[in-house]
C-alpha cells in the first residue's frame, strides 16, 4: 500500500524540515510527497527537491486554507497523510496509525507532544496535576476540542469533496475534520503514533489572539469556556513553575489564555 502525503511549506528550513521529511520517508509508504509552498525564499525548495517523488504546488497568494484545498486534490491515493512541516514522525508511524482503521475511520491524528523547552514544561506539569502520561493527556485535552493535522492519517473519499473557505488561514485543520465527521466517519486521537512538535514562542503569541478571534466568530467555543481557561490559568500556571522551576513556562501558560480572551472579545 501506498500513499500521498501533503506538505505545507512556506520558507520553513527552520526548525527542522531535513528531520521531518527525512521521518516521512523512514516511516510512511511514500507514493508522492505532496509539497504545497507559499512562496519559500530560504533554501526548503532546494532541500526538497533532493527527495525522490516531490510534486509541487504553487500557492504563493494564497492561505494555509488554499494550501491544504490543494493538497487534498492532488491525492490520488485512497489513504493519504497530512504532516507538517515542524514535526518529526514517531518510528512506524504508519503502521500504528493503521492498526486503528476500521471501515468508520476517516482519519486518524497521532499525538503531537512538544519538542521545545517550555512548551514541554507546561505538558509535563499538567501531566503530573492529573497523573496521566503525556500523550494521553494530550489526546484527553483534543477529544471534545479541535481536530488537528500534525500528523494525520486520512481517508481521502471523506474529503473528495471538501471546499475549504479561503480565509481559514489557521483551524483549517479544524474544518477538514469536522468535515469528516459530518460525512459519518470517526475522526481518531490516538497517542500512538505521535509526532514531535517543534514550535517557538514566538510563533505561538502570534497565533493566540488568532485563535481567541475564530473561536467566537466561527462559534468554536463559548464564551464561559474562555472565561473558565482564563480563571483556571493562574493557579495552573503557579503549578507549573512549582514542578518545573521554568518561569518562561508558567508565563506563557498564563499570556496565552489572557491573548485568546483578547482575540475573544475583538471579533
Amino acid at each position: 500500500m501506498k500513499i500521498d502525503v501533503v506538505l505545507l511549506t512556506k520558507n520553513s528550513l527552520q526548525p527542522c524540515l531535513k528531520e521531518c521529511v527525512d521521518s516521512i520517508y523512514q516511516n510512511l509508504p511514500v507514493n508522492r510527497l505532496i509539497v504545497v509552498d507559499g512562496g519559500s525564499t530560504d533554501g526548503t525548495l532546494e532541500l526538497l527537491r533532493g527527495y525522490p517523488d516531490v510534486d509541487f504546488i504553487d500557492d504563493s497568494v494564497g492561505t494555509r486554507a488554499t494550501a491544504r484545498q490543494k493538497g487534498i486534490e492532488a491525492v490520488i491515493t485512497d489513504w493519504h497523510v497530512h504532516v507538517d512541516s515542524d514535526v518529526i514522525l514517531s518510528a512506524d508511524w504508519f503502521n500504528k496509525a493503521w492498526a486503528n482503521v476500521t471501515d468508520s475511520t476517516g482519519a486518524v491524528w497521532g499525538a503531537a507532544v512538544p519538542s521545545e523547552k517550555h512548551f514541554y514544561n507546561i505538558n509535563y506539569a499538567m501531566s503530573k496535576l492529573y497523573r496521566m502520561d503525556m500523550k494521553a493527556l494530550l489526546v484527553k485535552q483534543m477529544r471534545g476540542e479541535r481536530c488537528m493535522m500534525h500528523d494525520t492519517l486520512i481517508r481521502t473519499a471523506a474529503v473528495q469533496d471538501i471546499r475549504i473557505p479561503p480565509n481559514l488561514h489557521i483551524y483549517e485543520d479544524d474544518f477538514i475534520g469536522r468535515y469528516i465527521i459530518r460525512k459519518g466517519y470517526r475522526f481518531l486521537k490516538v497517542p500512538s503514533p505521535y509526532c514531535l512538535h517543534n514550535l517557538t514562542p514566538n510563533e505561538r503569541f502570534t497565533g493566540f489572539i488568532t485563535t481567541g478571534y475564530l473561536l467566537n466568530k466561527y462559534r468554536y467555543g463559548r464564551f464561559s469556556q474562555i472565561l473558565r481557561w482564563v480563571a483556571t490559568s493562574f493557579p495552573k500556571s503557579a503549578w507549573i513553575y512549582i514542578v518545573t522551576r521554568d518561569f518562561q513556562a508558567s508565563k506563557i501558560h498564563f499570556l496565552s489564555n489572557v491573548l485568546i480572551l483578547k482575540g475573544w472579545l475583538a471579533a
